[in-house]
């Protein structure tokens, strides 16, 4: 029993002095930089919509437009409107955008967080991306481990347009707090195929070909 409330208020503590990025990007600079954002949602402040059993869904984003974010495991807001498990219990993830059809765009998944590492793996309609961390400012140790403020985004190229875009991630451990949170697509140029690529080239070699031989009747 004494261990159990020793591992609590440890955890409490902890909570209370990971938050130094509360609802403020360290990092101003977007990761898509001066690219036009066709759809966006961003969350600030954290707070609960509905809660099912052990899923608690946040379905405000705080900035644009409609996106909604589910954590699953043992996760509380805390005072400073954060996410964070401090059991022994880690949280994991899933977001949603709603999004447009018909175009190619680049989509993003910016996180901020305080504590313990994070995950650097996230998953858009179940296609893996690797975290870009931004920021990173040591706050020391922390139950043996690297406690930290960090900054990081996942970006999924080329990714033809859908009406609702699904993101999922787990943190690798508890005492993890989710800070910001933010979702973006940037309509980017389709890339054409090789075979348009040669149509192109054939194409090409017509008009040239044409031009020469006008040119040889012409003299």
């Amino acid at each position: 029993m004494k261990t159990s409330a020793l591992a609590l208020a440890i955890g409490l503590a902890f909570s209370s002095s990971a938050f130094a990025t509360v609802n403020s990007w360290d990092t101003t600079a977007n990761p898509w930089g001066s690219a036009t954002v066709t759809n966006y949602a961003e969350w600030n402040i954290f707070g609960w919509d509905s809660i099912n059993g052990s899923s608690f869904t946040d379905a405000t984003p705080d900035i644009a437009g409609s996106g909604s974010l589910t954590a699953t495991g043992t996760p509380s807001v805390i005072s400073s409107f954060n996410i964070y498990s401090p059991t022994n219990t880690a949280t994991s993830y899933t977001a949603s955008l709603a999004g447009s059809t018909g175009d190619v765009f680049d989509v993003y998944l910016r996180v901020a967080t305080a504590g313990l590492a994070p995950s650097t793996t996230a998953y858009l309609n179940g296609v893996a991306a690797t975290a870009v961390e931004t920021f990173y400012q040591s706050n020391g140790t922390q139950f043996g481990l690297d406690d930290a403020e960090r900054e990081f985004y996942f970006v999924w190229s080329g990714v033809s347009g859908s009406a609702l875009y699904n993101f999922s991630w787990a943190d690798p451990t508890a005492h993890i707090s989710l800070d910001q949170l933010a979702l973006a697509t940037v309509a980017v140029a389709a890339v054409p195929e090789p075979s348009t690529y040669g149509m192109l080239a054939l194409g090409l070699g017509v008009l040239a070909f044409a031009g020469r031989h006008s040119r040889k009747n012409n003299a």
